[in-house]
């Protein structure tokens, strides 16, 4: 363990071949299929090994990866809203389609129409390392590298029992408990030609409410600019129902406050009418969420004959989380009511009736209400995911320089999701117009009475069993992959000042990815609750050609220790975008022992998934302030009004506060018409490895990766901002027809349609700085008794990070920024730097995470208290203790953010959920984890 663990990186097996290998080893690197005794890595590569998983308690491996400076956190244990149970990975935060993630070198099924590989279902207890390339590697492995790649390397021979197990809690609250227990067993047979492991896990994650932390108890409103504390805020969607008319803001006889202004209005006990308030949403939103997955992993091979190698791999994964919400809002509902509704007041009836918008002049008035629907209890999606990976291969030497692998990768993942909480409106509408009156009674309705008119609580069960709805979902998502390639030395073609021969790789490639989504009819436009959902049915497929040359130019002459070539190309033909072609060249210099120079250029691709091309138009609520109006809005002096009256604004009504809610409902789908993205990548740097220095290495690189025609959806907020701000034409086009044309506000059946398309750019541009050094005592002067030490740093220094979403929007810089358009914080400088101290038994380590400060996207700095604008630096310190009680027992105990580090505390207007981000900052305080390993 002494020799492998520094603080999340493996000590210099990425930059350079194991020294002291043996002659006839075979070193087969991620980001490359060249297989050879000298391989040095084209690109970067940081690899993770088994031992830090155990050191650092990773059950679920995201944790771990999302620690990494190279990495912007995507879904993780905390993600509830947004999150969709999955828990996923974002290389250089350029969004988690672009990290292509394998499994042992091969592809990895994927979740849901995007088909984005959820790392719940990868077994954390089999893994022996995880090497992260970055950069584009599609030319090696095809779409989707275009960040770079997350490779899991899984233990494929393994003889005895090995047992492991842990718990783990947050000690302020005594909660957030993960439990964790697996079992390998493994052993050779037929005389040591075959081997085969069998690995069972299970994990238990408690859930954590929003409720039970302060910094997440209540949904914060901004207070604006200034100093003023933060207001309890929450959703215009109350348990009471908040009442309009049928066309603008207020009835023609609201009441006023003391200024003569009129209020919004909601329903009161006995059917009084007061100011509307709002609901605090947050206590029941879950801050971690529960999760129970059952693991089975079997790997074998078996050596046929000295030429041919069988290997077979197979993973299953059941893994059930919950996501929960605040009961269901209706949304803004435009319904009829019958004007003799014994449950009406006098002062709630005349109010209707008064109202030239609303009274219909036959007994009925039409006008919109929101409520929120209490009596229903919360929302809850309960996603129960089948995962199951099968791996047929066969490898072997042809001859003394020429080897072969074929192999056959099917994977599959089955995803059942239970939506409840849900309301119909059409139930809605019918058993509010049921409502015991002469109207009512003539009518013969016989739906139950639904009383929203006297405040929270005042719905039945009966009615509320007659409304609400519970959906279900199931997605087939199916991979295929096989793979033919031959490897080996072109040993009379070596050139005349090297000694070492070209190694050539020629390979050809099948994949198909199809992926079915079939909700039921509950999910369908009548739903209110979770989002609408309509079906997908797609597929695709490709054929590929690869090859890749690594030919050493010159070696051993003076000045030049070697210098080698590195090239990869690929030609695919999609049954969707037709042919694409990659490619990457590279070079590599050692001028002198221990140091050596690397650079690459890649070209990579990302084809259009299943749910880029064929995605359904269905509902959304992103989180969004409409400059037209005042309010939740972000009307000010800035606002283009013409554009807005241009659009479908009321000019009497723009600069008002019409805006209902903080959450904007839109259309969004795919596109049948997209084609692929586009990527140039460039790495170059350096790796030093003195002599005079036995144990340290230090390695530099610089990245830069441009990506062009970037598949995306529009952002919504960002359309708002050019269309009213910047005064966009283009964007303007997206609300024609999109507007409320009597009160300005969108909001159903008045919604946005927002479709995929090639309209962004994205870019990211830095420096990683590695260090590793590891030292025996007595190299000190001290006793050899003392063991030996290591001391590893590894940082990102982030100098640009943006996108641009068209031609004619500006360009997004987000780096050093958090919150508005730039999403998830992501701080120009990041490092995760341990020391350990191995001595005899006992291995003691402490690591210090440093995730640097960060300022509020620009375009909220108008928006936000002077709190929000900016968030400190933090730094969390962990320790763990490992001691082997024997030979076979090994136990573990460790402290997380010993500090006990609270989040920053934001609003809902400048932070994800929760009031802030916690898959960046540690929502739970200091953590106590313990752990045993037996092993016979």
């Amino acid at each position: 363990m002494a020799s492998t663990l520094i603080g999340g990186l493996a000590v210099a097996a990425p930059a350079m071949a194991q020294e002291g290998a043996a002659d006839d080893d075979v070193v087969v690197i991620t980001g490359s299929r060249i297989q050879r005794t000298d391989t040095v890595a084209p690109s970067p590569i940081t690899s993770v090994n088994e031992e830090l998983f155990e050191l650092n308690n990773v059950v679920n491996t995201e944790d771990l990866l999302n620690t990494l400076p190279q990495l912007i956190p995507a879904f993780d244990a905390t993600s509830n809203n947004p999150g969709d149970g999955t828990a996923t990975v974002s290389l250089r935060g350029l969004g988690t389609s672009r990290t292509l993630v394998l499994v042992d070198g091969t592809r990895f099924v994927g979740s849901g129409a995007s088909q984005v590989v959820d790392l719940n279902n990868i077994p954390a207890a089999m893994v022996e390392r995880v090497d992260v390339v970055t950069g584009g590697a599609s030319a090696v492995y095809g779409s989707d590298a275009v960040a770079g790649v997350v490779n899991f390397i899984l233990r494929d021979d393994f003889e005895g029992v090995e047992v492991s197990t842990s718990h783990e809690f947050s000690m302020d609250e005594g909660d957030a408990a993960i439990s964790d227990v697996s079992v390998t067993m493994g052993g050779n047979f037929d005389n040591g030609r075959g081997n085969a492991v069998l690995s069972f896990g299970y994990t238990n994650r408690e859930a954590v409410f929003q409720a039970s932390r302060e910094f997440s108890e209540v949904a914060y409103w901004s207070p604006g600019p200034g100093t003023d504390p933060y207001i309890p805020g929450g959703s215009s969607s109350i348990p009471e129902t908040w009442i309009r008319p049928a066309a603008g803001n207020y009835f023609d006889t609201n009441p006023v406050d003391s200024g003569g202004d009129p209020y919004f209005l909601m329903t009161q006990p006995g059917g009084a009418i007061a100011e509307r308030q709002v609901y605090n949403y947050a206590p029941t939103n879950y801050l971690q969420l529960p999760q129970e997955r059952h693991m089975i992993s079997a790997f074998a091979t078996y050596e046929i004959n000295d030429n041919i190698e069988m290997y077979a791999r197979g993973i299953y994964a059941n893994n059930v989380v919950d996501s929960q919400l605040a009961p269901t809002p209706t949304g803004t509902l435009t319904i009829d009511v019958n004007l003799d509704n014994p449950l009406f007041s006098t002062e709630l009836r005349d109010l209707f009736a008064n109202d030239a918008s609303s009274n219909n002049g036959d007994g009925t008035a039409t006008v919109r209400i929101a409520r929120r629907m209490q009596e229903i209890s919360t929302r809850n999606s309960l996603r129960d995911t089948n995962t199951f990976q099968g791996v047929l291969g066969f490898r072997g030497d042809i001859n003394n320089d020429w080897s072969y692998d074929v192999f056959y990768n099917y994977s599959r993942s089955a995803v059942s999701q239970i939506l409840s909480g849900n309301i119909s409106v059409a139930a809605f509408q019918e058993a509010v117009l049921c409502d015991g009156g002469p109207t009512a009674i003539a009518s013969g309705c016989t739906a139950p009475t639904l009383d929203i008119w006297n405040g929270a609580g005042s719905v039945s069960a009966e009615a509320a069993d007659y409304i609400a709805r519970t959906g279900a979902q199931i997605d087939v998502i199916e991979a295929t992959q096989a793979v033919a390639s031959v490897s080996g030395e072109l040993s009379n073609m070596a050139s005349p000042m090297a000694n070492i021969a070209p190694a050539l790789v020629l390979g050809v490639e099948y994949r198909e990815n199809s992926a079915s989504i079939r909700p039921d009819s509950v999910l369908g436009p009548d739903v209110r609750g979770f989002n609408q959902s309509l079906p997908i049915e797609g597929s695709f497929d490709v054929y590929e050609f690869f090859t890749e040359v690594d030919v050493p130019l010159i070696t051993d002459r003076p000045g030049i220790q070697s210098l080698n070539f590195t090239g990869a190309f690929r030609m695919s033909d999609y049954s969707t975008v037709g042919n694409t072609q990659t490619y990457a060249a590279g070079l590599g210099w050692e001028p002198v022992d221990g140091l050596r120079f690397r650079t690459q250029y890649n070209r990579a691709v990302r084809a259009p998934n299943v749910g880029d091309l064929f995605s359904p138009a269905t509902n959304g609520f992103p989180g969004a302030t409409d400059p037209c109006s005042g309010g939740l809005g972000s009307f000010d002096g800035d606002v283009i009004v013409a554009n807005c009256i241009a659009s479908g604004v009321p000019a009497a009504a723009v600069g008002t506060s019409f805006q209902s809610n903080a959450q904007i409902e839109a259309l969004f789908g795919g596109n049948a018409t997209v084609d692929e993205e586009t990527a140039d990548t460039f790495t170059i740097g350096a790796v030093w490895q003195p002599n005079f220095i036995s144990g340290f290495t230090m390695q530099v690189d610089y990245y830069n990766i441009e990506i062009e025609d970037a598949i995306a959806t529009p952002s919504l907020q960002n359309l708002l901002d050019e269309c009213y701000r910047q005064d966009i034409q283009s964007a303007c086009a997206f609300f024609a027809g999109a507007r409320n044309p009597s009160t300005g506000e969108m909001a159903n059946p008045f919604m946005p349609e927002l479709f995929s398309s090639n309209l962004a750019v994205f870019e990211a541009e830095g420096v990683d700085v590695r260090v590793d050094y590891m030292w025996d005592a007595e190299q000190m002067g001290l006793s050899p008794d003392l063991g030996s030490f290591s001391v590893n740093y590894y940082s990102t220094f982030t100098i640009g990070n943006g996108y641009q979403t068209s031609e004619v929007a500006g360009f997004v810089a987000c780096e050093g920024q958090f919150s508005g358009q730039c999403g998830e914080p992501t701080p120009e400088y990041k490092h995760v730097a341990q020391a350990s101290w191995y001595w005899g038994n006992l291995t003691t380590s402490l690591r210090w995470r440093h995730i640097g400060g960060v300022d509020i996207e620009p375009s909220y700095t108008g928006l936000v208290s002077d709190r929000e604008l900016s968030i400190d630096a933090y730094n969390y310190f962990d320790v763990t203790f490992g001691y082997d009680v024997s030979e076979t027992v090994r136990v573990s105990l460790g402290l997380q953010n010993v500090t006990d580090e609270e989040p920053p505390v934001l609003t809902s207007t400048s932070s994800e959920q929760a009031n802030t981000y916690p898959a960046t900052y540690d929502p739970f305080g200091r953590r106590l984890f313990l752990g045993a390993n037996l092993r016979f």
